[in-house]
């Protein structure tokens, strides 16, 4: 794990490393970031990148000794609300090459799927493949507490590790479900709870989100919540070319001096080679 110094307090690389030269080394230490994203746009793929990139950098040091003063997270942990880790595996490893794909079985995967679904018509056979028993069908009839779980596993995992909430989307829609108890007002609790906490934490939390699923005012109050917000989107050239395109929507400590830089919005580009890379900085500008 790398040592601090004081020109660079508090930084954890994203592993991604064409946005770390960038970014001087990574993120602040503490923050809780929001992607964003367009359908297929790269806020997935900047997420499965960045933590598998950490991955491989815990397991053979750091690629240049550019970002040595950066400090490591001790874990990563995935959290989905929906998907089972079987079906996250086979994305990763349709999308990375053999040897990001092997490091991904490092990921410590959390499903919440039971709690998520506990309210809802979906049987339990679609859910988890245990048998029904007497406890199990005693347990259906307490409702399981969605947030309350994730909490819990936060406060038990989230210290000095990188995590990835999979995703906002589902959160919002359970709350939006008749079924559930839980309410709007208590998910923005829970995030402004999370940005706070983070700072205790010294790791780093990513929250994905899919654009315009939720209305316009849910997202903002999310996006208020959060210390970063980086925006995945689709930029049209012509009637038959399509560029991915990433910029900074906010990041507290981190925006001006990439506004000064003119280095606020990127071409990216995703393969199967490297995953996300950020493949043009300066052609895609700032602009007042």
């Amino acid at each position: 794990m790398g040592t601090m110094d004081n020109t660079q307090p508090g930084t954890m690389p994203t592993g991604i490393i064409s946005l770390d030269s960038v970014l001087k080394g990574g993120f602040p230490a503490g923050s809780f970031v929001l992607l964003i994203g367009e359908i297929g746009a790269g806020n997935t793929d900047f997420a499965y990148t960045s933590v598998l990139s950490l991955l491989e950098i815990q397991q053979n040091g750091y690629p240049t000794d550019s970002f040595r003063n950066t400090v490591l997270p001790d874990k990563i942990c995935y959290m989905s609300l929906t998907r089972n880790w079987e079906d996250v595996h086979d994305e990763i490893s349709r999308c990375f090459p053999e040897d990001l794909c092997a490091i991904s079985d490092r990921i410590e995967f959390k499903d919440f799927s039971d709690e998520y679904f506990s309210k809802s018509s979906i049987p339990t056979g679609w859910i988890n493949d245990s048998p029904v028993s007497f406890n199990s069908l005693k347990e259906m009839k307490y409702e399981k507490d969605l947030i309350n779980g994730m909490v819990v596993y936060l406060d038990e995992n989230a210290p000095n590790s990188a995590i990835v909430i999979d995703s906002i989307t589902a959160l919002a829609e359970y709350c939006a479900s008749p079924s559930n108890s839980t309410e709007w007002s208590d998910v923005i609790s829970f995030f402004r709870g999370l940005q706070r906490v983070a700072k205790k934490w010294n790791g780093m939390v990513y929250a994905l989100l899919t654009t315009d699923i939720v209305d316009k005012q849910q997202q903002e109050q999310i996006a208020d919540c959060a210390d970063g917000v980086l925006i995945f989107e689709w930029d049209d050239f012509g009637a038959s070319k399509r560029q991915r395109v990433m910029h900074v929507k906010k990041f507290r400590g981190l925006l001006p001096q990439l506004e000064m830089a003119n280095l606020v919005k990127f071409e990216t580009s995703v393969t199967t080679d490297y995953g996300f890379a950020i493949s043009k900085v300066k052609q895609v500008g700032w602009h007042a």
